[in-house]
């Protein structure tokens, strides 16, 4: 008798379980009677009385198709069979019936070779990809094919379906999606090519420990460098796990997909599948109207070729060879060999080769060759060969090698060569580099030289060679009307010759190599008869001690009575001085000097002003040009 009760409770309890237990949707049952409503109400309609939702998109089912349909107590696949009249499939997942077109078979072409066999299949793969620990479905999920470069994305709930065409009977697909786990899909063809196969991906966290102790003898386990999970083989399908664990890579700060031209031509699709898939690959050649459509597809992005042709805008994995675009070249990864393009070239890795554009060339990785653009060349990363564009040239990082521009030349890190431009050069950090410009030079800290209207340097070993050069400090040549070195030579000077001409004069630059603008004049000025000079000379100072120096010059006056002149006469003076410092910033000089005039014996003030300047002459040389030498003195006083 207790066990006959037992058995009743039991037999109770099981009862009340599958009470409890959700009927499938498709087995609940409906009573429906409509005529002439739009299929999207008569769907709607069925949910609520089943309590389920419909997922399909609106190339699935026509919302706005008129439908009239009368079932009583019918199951929810009848009624859909009816609406539909079989050309729809179903598949639930959780409280959600998804509806998908039935898949019809493509026949196998008829093609026959030499052995009677067809040179193509046709396959169509679908199911729904899921993760292996929620069960949740798995939305934008890569899967493709290698070898014809056919692929998709899963879309909601984890669907997917992909057409192929192989010249085999054996393909492998390969399912990749942003922290899951590779996996790859080997088939064989069977039922006229139709595939099911639903998958449950692994995510890329290591999975549990295996204790060895609860493996039967029916399952093995491989010696692998990367764990796997292994998955029941079905008739069509065989399911593989390969590596897939992401290498750590060096990324630059920019990508190409996030330059404007990448935000342009470059869709989410590709994005999302660039994402998801760490595999590459290689082709002979490629030809691309504009992405995607070309040879490589959606995968273009993946793919490196050794011949591209680009019609307008062309986008690729990568080039070992060359490559040419009718108006943009863009390259994910890395160039080696020669792009052309009509507008621009633009490479996200490292570029070895040849780069020519009719405006730009941007390259985000390291640059190895010949750039030449149109407008403008820009480089991220270090930069070694030859740059030429009309406007601007640009590199972030170090360079080395020759720049050349119409306008402008820019380098913010460490520059090793030369740098021409028709407006100005720029280059940072410390730097072996001789800047030519026809307006500005400026660097950092410079060994070579710069010839411009205007140098600025902070510290320049070198030469300087402008109207205006500045510097912090300088070791070499400084040459120029107005020299600003901050540790240099700052001095102005007030003298007298042997000739009475008083002077004013600013002395500029470094203590081994400085200028000197002057002028002179003779006292008391007048109003018309005053000699006055202006000239520009060079000099260096020797240190005997903190008192004493001394002061070689070298300096050409042009001669005027009130800074007006009829003919060309020129005094030169070869000055040597002895420098005395008195207190800081205040010394008295003094010495010999060897001086020379050229005249014009045409002028009117010759014979009364120019025929015997100076002391006795010691050389004298006759003509309608005179010339005479003698030897005279200067003292003075320098302040700074």
């Amino acid at each position: 008798m207790k066990y006959l009760i037992v058995l009743i409770l039991l037999i109770s309890s099981f009862k009340h379980i599958n009470a409890q237990l959700p009927l499938p949707i498709l087995d609940r049952k409906v009573t429906i009677k409509i005529m002439n409503q739009p299929l999207g109400k008569v769907l709607n309609i069925i949910s609520e009385t089943a309590d389920f939702n419909f997922s399909y998109g609106n190339n699935i089912v026509k919302v706005n198709k008129l439908v009239t349909i009368h079932a009583e107590n019918r199951t929810v696949r009848e009624v859909l069979d009816q609406l539909f009249n079989h050309e729809l499939t179903y598949q639930q997942i959780g409280n959600h019936l998804i509806l998908q077109k039935r898949i019809v078979p493509k026949n196998t072409n008829r093609i026959q070779s030499t052995e009677g066999k067809p040179v193509k299949y046709y396959f169509i793969v679908s199911g729904y990809l899921r993760d292996a620990q929620s069960g949740d479905g798995l939305p934008n999920i890569s899967v493709y094919e290698k070898q014809t470069l056919s692929n998709t994305l899963s879309g909601d709930f984890g669907y997917y379906q992909l057409a192929i065409t192989s010249r085999t009977p054996d393909i492998s697909l390969r399912i990749s999606g942003q922290n899951y786990r590779d996996t790859l899909l080997k088939l064989t063809y069977d039922n006229n090519g139709l595939v099911t196969s639903n998958i449950n991906l692994q995510n890329l966290l290591p999975p549990p420990a295996v204790n060895l102790s609860e493996i039967s003898d029916s399952q093995s386990i491989v010696s692998v460098d990367t764990p796997f999970t292994e998955i029941k083989d079905t008739a069509a399908t065989r399911i593989v796990w390969q590596d897939s664990t992401p290498k750590l890579l060096n990324f630059k700060k920019i990508k190409v997909e996030e330059t404007q031209i990448g935000k342009w031509f470059i869709n989410n699709y590709q994005r999302m599948a660039e994402k998801n898939i760490r595999d590459s690959f290689e082709r002979k050649w490629q030809v691309t109207f504009i992405p995607p459509i070309g040879s490589n597809g959606i995968l273009s992005g993946l793919v490196s070729n050794r011949f591209s042709l680009n019609a307008l805008v062309g986008y690729n994995g990568g080039v070992n060879g060359a490559e040419f675009g009718g108006l943009v070249n863009i390259v994910r990864h890395d160039m080696h060999g020669a792009q052309f393009a009509g507008l621009g070239n633009i490479v996200g890795g490292n570029t070895t080769g040849a780069q020519f554009a009719g405006l730009l060339n941007n390259n985000l990785g390291d640059f190895n060759g010949v750039q030449a653009g149109g407008l403008m060349n820009h480089n991220f990363g270090t930069f070694t060969g030859v740059q030429a564009a009309g406007l601007y040239n640009y590199n972030h990082t170090l360079a080395e090698g020759v720049q050349a521009a119409g306008l402008l030349n820019v380098n913010r890190g460490s520059f090793d060569g030369f740098q021409v431009a028709g407006v100005g050069n720029y280059a940072g950090k410390i730097s072996n580099l001789v800047q030519v410009a026809g307006v500005l030079n400026v660097a950092n800290h410079i060994d070579g030289g710069q010839i411009g209207v205007i140098n600025v340097a902070r510290k320049i070993r070198g030469f300087q060679i402008g109207i205006v050069n500045i510097a912090d400090s300088a070791e070499g040549v400084v040459i120029g009307i107005v020299n600003f070195v901050k540790n240099g030579t700052h001095q102005l000077e007030m003298s007298l010759n042997e000739e009475r001409q008083y002077g004013l004069a600013y002395r500029s630059g470094s203590k081994k190599f400085y200028s000197t603008v002057m002028v002179t004049t003779q006292l008391p000025m007048l109003d018309t008869n005053t000699l006055m000079t202006y000239g520009f000379g060079v000099g260096t100072m020797i240190k005997l001690s903190n008192t004493f120096r001394i002061t070689l010059d070298a300096a050409s006056h042009h001669m005027t009575f009130n800074f007006r002149s009829e003919r060309f006469n020129l005094q030169s003076r070869l000055n040597a001085n002895l420098e005395i410092t008195l207190v800081k910033g205040v010394s008295i000089f003094g010495g010999a000097a060897l001086c020379h005039l050229i005249s014009d014996t045409r002028d009117s003030h010759y014979d009364k002003t120019f025929k015997n300047f100076g002391n006795k002459a010691f050389w004298r040389n006759g003509g309608l040009y005179d010339q005479h030498a003698w030897i005279g003195y200067q003292f003075g006083i320098r302040l700074f």
